[in-house]
C-alpha cells in the first residue's frame, strides 16, 4: 500500500508541475496589467516592488519546472521536488495575496474591485492547475483570497464586506471543487496503476513458464533471435546449449506428476544459477531446457554444459517421502555465419542432444 500510496503521489507532483510553467507565464501578465491599470492612481514604489517580487518568484518558480523536466525525478526523490514546489507555490501565492491587498488604492472601491476581481481570477486558475494536489491547491486559494477578503470584512465600507461575501462563498466553493476534484483523481490514479500492474503481470505471464520460472519458449526464441541477430552483425561468438531429463517419463508414470514438476523446477533452478546476466535460459517444452550463451565459443560451452551435467546428477528431490536421483544429456552448438536463424542453430544443438542420448544419456556432445 505504502508504494501504491507513493506512486499516486508522485504522479499528482508530476501532474502540477507539466500544468505550471503556462500559468506560472500568465500571472505574471497579470501582475503587468494590474500594474499598469493601478499606476496612476496607486502608489508607485509599492507597485514597482510588488511587480519585482512576483516577477523575481515566477523566474524562480519557472527554472524549477524546467529543472524537473530535465532531471526527471523517480518516485524515490520526489517529496524532494514536491516540497519546493509547495513552497515556490506559498511565496508566488503569499506575494499576490498579501501584495494584493497592500497595493490596492484603498480609497478607490473600483481598483480595490478590480485586483479582487484578479486574485479571484487566479484562484480558479489554482482550482484548474493544482487541483490534483489537494494540499497545494488548498493553501493557494487560502493564500490568495483570505488577506484581501479579511481586509474588506473589516472595513466599515457596506460595498467592501458585500464583496468579502461574496469573496467566502467563492472561496469555500473553490476548495470544496478542489477536494472533490482531487479524490476523483485520487481514484483515476489508483485505477491506472492497478492496471498497469495487471498489464505487466500478464504480459510477464505470457513470457514465462509459470512451472519453472523461466522464460517460455516464445520468449526464448523472441530473445535468442535478438541475441543471434547482435552475434552477427558484429562477428562475435554465441553457443547453445540444450538439456534433457533422462527417462523422465519413468519418473512422472512411478512417481506421479507433481514429482515430475519437483525435477523440472530442480532442474531449472541449476540452469537459472549457472546463467550469467547476459545468458538467456528457458524451457523450451516438456522435460527440455536451452541456455543460451552470448560472447561464448564452443569450448566454455561445453565446460558449462559438463558443470550442470555433474550438477543436475548429484541433486537428490524429495517428495513424499522418496529420493528422486536422475541426469541429464546435453547438446552444445556454436553459430556460424551459415547459421542466419535460430532455428538452425536449435537444429545443431538438438542434433548433438540427439548423439548425447543414443551413446548412452547423462554426457555432453557438440555439434561438429
Amino acid at each position: 500500500m505504502g508504494s501504491l500510496d507513493a506512486h499516486i503521489r508522485a504522479e499528482q507532483v508530476r501532474l502540477v508541475f507539466q500544468q505550471a510553467p503556462s500559468a506560472q507565464v500568465l500571472t505574471l501578465v497579470a501582475a503587468a496589467v494590474i500594474t499598469y491599470a493601478l499606476w496612476d492612481v496607486g502608489d508607485h514604489a509599492r507597485l514597482a516592488i510588488w511587480f519585482a517580487v512576483v516577477t523575481g518568484v515566477t523566474a524562480v518558480r519557472l527554472a524549477l519546472s524546467v529543472q524537473f523536466r530535465r532531471h526527471a525525478p523517480d518516485a524515490e526523490r520526489m517529496p524532494w521536488w514536491e516540497q519546493a514546489f509547495i513552497v515556490s507555490l506559498a511565496a508566488i501565492c503569499l506575494a499576490w495575496g498579501a501584495g494584493g491587498w497592500w497595493i490596492m488604492p484603498h480609497g478607490s472601491v473600483v481598483h480595490q474591485a478590480l485586483v479582487y476581481f484578479f486574485l479571484m481570477g487566479i484562484a480558479g486558475g489554482a482550482v484548474a492547475t493544482y487541483a490534483a494536489h489537494a494540499t497545494a491547491s488548498a493553501m493557494a486559494i487560502c493564500a490568495l483570497m483570505l488577506p484581501a477578503t479579511v481586509g474588506f470584512a473589516l472595513q466599515d465600507v457596506l460595498e467592501l464586506r458585500v464583496m468579502a461575501l461574496g469573496g467566502l462563498l467563492y472561496l469555500f466553493a473553490a476548495l470544496r471543487s478542489t477536494r472533490n476534484f482531487a479524490y476523483f483523481l485520487h481514484q483515476t490514479f489508483q485505477l491506472s496503476h492497478a492496471l498497469h500492474l495487471a498489464y505487466e503481470r500478464a504480459k510477464e505471464q505470457s513470457r514465462t513458464d509459470e512451472l519453472t520460472g523461466l522464460a517460455n519458449r516464445r520468449a526464448f526464441l523472441e530473445a535468442g533471435t535478438a541475441a543471434l541477430d547482435q552475434a552477427l552483425r558484429y562477428g562475435r561468438p554465441l553457443s547453445l546449449v540444450m538439456c534433457d531429463i533422462d527417462h523422465f517419463k519413468p519418473i512422472n508414470d512411478t512417481h506421479g506428476h507433481a514429482a515430475g514438476d519437483a525435477v523440472l523446477r530442480a532442474v531449472a533452478e541449476r540452469l537459472r544459477r549457472a546463467a550469467r546476466a547476459a545468458d538467456i535460459s528457458g524451457r523450451l517444452g516438456g522435460e527440455e531446457f536451452a541456455l543460451l550463451l552470448p560472447e561464448t565459443g564452443a569450448e566454455a560451452a561445453v565446460v558449462l554444459a559438463e558443470r550442470l551435467r555433474r550438477d543436475v546428477g548429484a541433486l537428490a528431490v524429495f517428495h513424499d517421502g522418496v529420493v528422486l536421483r536422475f541426469t541429464c544429456s546435453f547438446g552444445v552448438a556454436q553459430h556460424s555465419p551459415a547459421m542466419e536463424r535460430l532455428g538452425h542453430l536449435l537444429g545443431a544443438a538438438d542434433k548433438a542432444l540427439y548423439q548425447a542420448k543414443a551413446l548412452g544419456r547423462d554426457r555432453v556432445e557438440q555439434h561438429a
